[in-house]
């Protein structure tokens, strides 16, 4: 009697065991699954680091060009002048010629815990609360139509250059843009640029504009600052 009881109990011991090794391929499964999901979200949806950003576009030889430069390569059929900025800045003033495909979304209705908690913090101090646009390499790739590179433009452009105050560079929308169109194979890095000074240059250069320029929101973007003074030589 006392061994048939043992040997219940011990049948009921292993049950859990190879359910649990049962279930162990798709608990492994589950985490692969959710590894490979958060990659393609960062890859595609969040931005790194400045520091990361800026490294990356340096050692992959972004090219900066001016507005004058800008200006001419469009009228040739060379390139594509894209704008970066919210589709209602854009609509209200842009440079002649250019496309819209805005670097980040408003969060109007959202549908995520995150969204939720960004959507509240940025309305609670009076800003606009927004995330990457999760189609920019792929619509920007397709706004190269043919061989044609792409002038990525901003508000006011930030720079690569490094400086006492920014020994990074100076971050932009326009270089995180420059960065997901690269790291995301949309297209090569050669066709690639970035417009030196945003619109704000573009349009104190005297060149075509479409609406009326509100040059005051030059100052209300982080990216703001004229091009990097002083010298930075390792890191002092």
């Amino acid at each position: 009697m006392h061994s048939a009881t043992c040997t219940g109990q011990r049948a009921f011991s292993r049950a859990p065991a190879s359910l649990a090794a049962a279930r162990r391929p798709a608990a492994v499964r589950r985490r692969q699954l959710r590894a490979a999901a958060a990659a393609v979200d960062s890859k595609t949806e969040k931005y790194p680091a400045w520091d990361v950003i800026s490294k990356e576009l340096t050692a992959a030889g972004m090219q900066t060009v001016g507005a004058e430069a800008a200006f001419d390569m469009s009228e040739l059929g060379k390139a594509v002048l894209v704008d970066v900025r919210p589709q209602t800045d854009h609509e209200q003033a842009h440079p002649k010629g250019s496309v819209c495909v805005p670097a980040f979304l408003v969060i109007d209705s959202p549908s995520s815990p995150g969204e939720w908690a960004k959507w509240l913090a940025c309305k609670a101090n009076g800003v606009t609360p927004t995330k990457p646009n999760p189609d920019l390499p792929a619509l920007i790739a397709k706004a190269a139509a043919g061989d044609k590179a792409v002038i990525l433009a901003c508000e006011a452009g930030g720079t690569l250059e490094p400086s006492v105050n920014f020994p990074t560079g100076k971050v932009s929308r326009s270089l995180k843009a420059a960065w997901k169109v690269v790291t995301n194979d949309a297209l090569p890095a050669s066709r690639v640029k970035h417009l030196e000074g945003g619109v704000f240059r573009w349009n104190a250069a005297g060149l075509p504009m479409v609406g009326e320029y509100d040059a005051s929101n030059a100052g209300k973007t982080p990216a703001s600052a004229e091009r990097p003074t002083g010298d930075y030589i390792n890191g002092k």
